[in-house]
């Protein structure tokens, strides 16, 4: 499964010819706009199919994941994405030939697949899912500006204008927040993410205690009054991401750093269900992926339904 809109499709054709299993038979199947993953991943195991290869971006590898959970198919990735983002938390390759050779040599890994219901303003619910992160405020505007021109251009480094476009809107999401069977609690936020994986790109570890196998969901509720709240807030995640790189070369016998102290504009949430409810509609965007704005959002963790290799 490929987007012949990422990936050097000759490259990738090369790479499976060299590192696939002998005598294995490939078929090569493209997303599209109307048809981003989910229905030629879905085909393929009807087909019986050992492995899907997912090679794209985080869209393309989010649609792939959707289909095969709660089979026993393996899903591969080949990142070719801005983000990266499950790839990047799973520890594989981000160069194409390393992926693909990863993707036939690999070991398979259990991870959980989070589910999404979204309610729309006209009343209607649509059912999606995540594998890395959910997010609205800041995070869904960064990506509801982000021009796929400037994406495919400059990577990363197209997300900076749209951040600073949607820190400059400077206004608050009255919600309600919902842990699980406990209280709502109502309040306002101006980003609030769950997540499955700990870290953004450039390893920037946002949700420090998510893991992708724990059967939990993280959150973050950031409420920035001023630019000194967000400056306190990136500080944090600036020192956390330093003393994780330094923890990672430390012997198991040394103690790790401790993370920076919380500032009074972050809280961490934890749960197996989060329902977020806007006064409001709001953007949400589910891997990347916008997914218009909703009124309600609730997600569900389902625990070890993904196999990927890694």
């Amino acid at each position: 499964m490929y987007n012949p809109t990422k990936v050097h499709v000759g490259r990738l054709r090369r790479a499976v010819e060299r590192y696939s299993w002998p005598g294995a038979s490939v078929t090569w199947s493209a997303t599209t706009a109307e048809g981003p993953g989910f229905t030629q991943a879905s085909r393929a195991l009807e087909e019986g199919t050992d492995l899907i290869i997912a090679a794209g971006g985080d869209g393309t590898v989010r649609m792939v994941a959707l289909a095969v959970s709660g089979s026993h198919v393996p899903m591969a990735i080949v990142p070719a994405g801005t983000g990266n983002m499950l790839a990047r938390n799973l520890g594989v390759p981000l160069l194409l030939e390393s992926a693909v050779q990863r993707a036939f040599s690999g070991g398979d890994r259990l991870i959980d697949l989070c589910r999404a219901e979204l309610t729309y303003p006209d009343g209607h619910t649509e059912h999606s899912g995540f594998a890395v992160m959910a997010g609205v405020g800041v995070d869904a505007g960064m990506i509801h500006r982000a021009r796929e021109s400037l994406k495919a251009a400059v990577g990363p480094l197209a997300y900076v204008p749209a951040v600073l476009q949607s820190l400059g809107g400077g206004n608050s999401i009255d919600a309600s927040i919902t842990l699980d069977d406990e209280p709502s609690v109502i309040t306002s936020l101006h980003s609030c993410i769950v997540g499955n994986c700990s870290d953004l790109v450039g390893r920037i570890p946002l949700l420090p205690e998510a893991r992708p196998d724990d059967g939990i969901l993280d959150g973050v509720v950031l409420r920035a009054e001023d630019v000194a709240d967000w400056a306190e807030i990136g500080g944090k995640l600036a020192v956390d991401t330093v003393r994780g790189g330094i923890n990672a070369l430390l012997p198991d016998e040394l103690p790790a750093r401790e993370p920076a102290r919380l500032p009074r504009a972050m809280q961490y949430l934890e749960g197996r269900r989060i329902t977020l409810e806007f006064t409001e509609p709001e953007h949400l965007e589910l891997d990347g992926d916008g997914a218009g704005a909703v009124n309600a959002a609730t997600f569900v963790v389902m625990p070890g339904t993904l196999r990927v290799v890694c």
